[in-house]
């Protein structure tokens, strides 16, 4: 059997048991949530921003959205009033969690994940007429362990309590800041297949020091092994080795690259196999 896939049953394996466990102690899921507006995004969003806040225990992480080699990324259903439209989830860029053969990508202590959300053109801040959004979150949160929880959440607005509105804008505003923004028009940004591994190579990016590669997929590429990073006249080079789950190259490579830890971009290319 191959090494990945008995990881893949041996991690199944574990959230079965913990799950099971789970329901029969309802033991405390070390996150606390909140559901929180920005009723005055920036121009060209939209005319709201709604957000899950993660209040998260010291040690404890919950799941970008691949979560690495094992976990799940919180899940959400949402119900708005008629004629609000929910947009994407815009998550943060995430981090390298745990070691040796298990990675994972996701966030420990505080994350906001941003939800825009278009407003019918009658809503007005300015109106005594409430309006109340409601969403369900199904999640899970790690340590040595990993425990299922969930919360039914509820907002309504407009918010009423200045402070509040005025605290809730700057956590929006933290987190925008964190947001992978999308690759420069003049990078130009290619990928490969070589026998087991992926090389990626972008031209045009400025010198770092260090470079992270997060994929949006799961199964791509071996997250535990070292992304290998080399520099030349051509650009920098990102080698990966090809995840043992996977049946071959994949058609494209898309993610987020993380340069000196603090510069977060989303990019893709098609994958050229030789």
């Amino acid at each position: 059997m191959k090494r990945g896939l008995l990881k893949a049953l041996l991690v199944l394996t574990e959230f079965a048991l913990l799950a099971s466990a789970a329901r029969a102690q309802s033991p405390p899921s070390h996150a606390k949530i909140e559901l929180i507006a920005d009723q005055s995004p920036p121009r060209g969003n939209a005319r709201l921003q709604a957000g899950l806040l993660f209040h998260l225990d010291p040690g404890w992480h919950i799941y970008w959205q691949n979560a690495g080699d094992s976990g799940e990324p919180p899940k959400i259903i949402w119900n708005l009033p008629a004629g609000f439209v929910l947009g994407p989830l815009e998550w943060p860029a995430p981090k390298r969690l745990g070691s040796g053969s298990i990675i994972d990508y996701g966030y420990e202590d505080q994350v906001l994940l941003l939800a825009p959300i278009k407003t019918p053109m009658s809503f007005d801040y300015e109106s005594r007429e409430n309006v109340q959004f409601v969403a369900d979150v199904k999640y899970v949160v790690c340590r040595e362990v990993c425990i299922p929880g969930n919360a039914h959440l509820t907002l309504t607005l407009p918010i009423s309590d200045a402070a509040q509105a005025r605290e809730w804008h700057e956590q929006f505003e933290q987190a925008r800041r964190k947001i992978p923004k999308p690759a420069p028009a003049a990078w130009k940004i290619s990928a490969r297949a070589a026998q087991n591994n992926l090389i990626l190579t972008i031209a045009g990016v400025p010198p770092a020091n260090s470079v992270t590669f997060f994929p949006l997929a799961a199964g791509v590429i071996e997250n535990s092994a070292p992304q290998l990073l080399a520099t030349d006249r051509a650009g920098i080079h990102l080698t990966f080795k090809m995840s043992d789950q996977a049946y071959g190259p994949p058609k494209q490579l898309k993610g987020v690259l993380i340069l000196d830890g603090t510069s977060a971009y989303r990019i893709g290319a098609l994958v050229v196999s030789k």
